[in-house]
């Protein structure tokens, strides 16, 4: 006789950056469930309910900030589904929706919580390690990539052992439609006969897009440098850009709909982002485009390309990350590449991405840890 489908609750933060996405990744793989999505931030959105999916999405639409320290409203609030409701499986994305489901299993039985960690160091604070390691200890906590997982057992040691930490990494739609590169290049106001080279994210100190810009001064090519993304550091690139006598070669697309797909109109794409990047599901857009990729060798994205060694790889190419010489070198290398050359490449990055970051690859990893394989008995 089969299990009957489970209740799933699962909280984020907000559906800001690739978080719609990630909440989608997971109602995927309990596609064969009933799975109800809270976004504690962000306003009531049709799009939103639409690129989620699931079968309930509930939005709190609290105000930015509401959500620091304890607050006993979203408490309430939280706690009002779980009366409504039994859950038999809680999805926890980031501290704040981890700490809310501990909470909840205080006053509510669920067989199951899976916290999931996006960022590195997440428990750095002795209050938050303590809550998982001794307040909570049921709790079973996910990692995004194996640095994340690192950095988890590091404040947290013992989860490991105690069965209670897992790496899953990201899964996404392998079908995702790619605009032709002349149409592409068209809506970014790029040359169509130029060598491209492309970023997209947040313009924010993170993301170390002033790396890449030095990096692309340094390397003094016959190229153009397209960033697409908004955020507080706009200006300062720009000016940097400027600064470095770069400014006329480098292109600010901004924020774009659906950046993803976009991809077809960079020839390689980079990813400067140093010892904070936890993971990075561009990369994956970027591979599933067939896009060669120059990326840091921090240990999140070197990760995901599956090297951790400066230097070439079946699907793109590495550099010392923090170091602009480094990066300013493979660029240099990527332009000297045959088209031939370039081609593979973009034909093994895409080989990786199949294997490896699908949507089913994702819910093969996810349906096969030990505690869900458990619950779903």
């Amino acid at each position: 006789m089969s299990r009957a489908p489970l209740k799933v609750l699962q909280i984020c933060h907000d559906y800001e950056g690739p978080f719609k996405g990630v909440a989608y990744e997971f109602n995927s793989a309990f596609a064969d469930h009933h799975v109800t999505t809270l976004f504690l931030r962000g306003a009531d959105t049709p799009s939103v309910r639409e690129a989620v999916g699931g079968d309930e999405v509930i939005f709190f639409e609290q105000a930015e900030g509401s959500l620091s320290g304890i607050k006993w409203t979203t408490i309430f609030r939280v706690a009002a589904l779980f009366r409504r409701q039994k859950f038999d499986l809680v999805i926890a994305h980031r501290y704040k929706g981890i700490y809310l489901a501990g909470i909840m299993s205080y006053f509510f039985t669920i067989p199951l919580i899976l916290g999931v960690a996006h960022e590195m160091n997440v428990f750095r604070r002795p209050t938050r390690a303590l809550f998982l390691t001794f307040w909570r200890p049921r709790i079973v906590m996910l990692a995004i990539s194996g640095a994340v997982a690192d950095s988890i057992e590091r404040y947290c040691p013992g989860l490991v052992s105690a069965g209670r930490l897992f790496v899953t990494g990201h899964g996404i739609d392998d079908s995702a439609a790619q605009l032709p590169r002349t149409e592409a290049r068209q809506l970014l106001d790029l040359p169509q006969d130029a060598l491209v080279f492309g970023t997209v994210g947040r313009l924010v100190r993170k993301k170390e897009q002033h790396l890449l810009i030095e990096g692309f001064a340094i390397a003094d090519l016959n190229a153009t440098l397209c960033l697409v993304g908004d955020g507080p550091l706009a200006a300062a690139l720009a000016e940097q850009a400027q600064g470095l006598g770069c400014g006329q070669r480098v292109c600010f697309a901004g924020w774009q709909t659906d950046a993803a797909r976009l991809l077809s109109a960079f020839d390689a794409f980079v990813f400067p982002s140093g010892d904070e990047e936890g993971f990075g599901i561009v990369l994956l857009e970027a591979m599933r485009a067939g896009v060669p990729v120059i990326s840091s060798n921090a240990p999140g994205p070197a990760e995901v390309l599956g090297a951790t060694t400066p230097g070439p790889l079946a699907a793109g190419l590495l550099f010392q990350a923090g170091d602009a010489g480094a990066l300013a070198e493979q660029l240099r290398h990527f332009n000297s590449m045959s088209e031939e050359a370039r081609q593979q490449m973009a034909d093994q990055a895409r080989q990786h991405f199949r294997q490896e970051f699908t949507l089913a690859a994702f819910r093969h990893k996810l349906l096969t840890l030990p505690p869900v394989v458990a619950l779903l008995k």
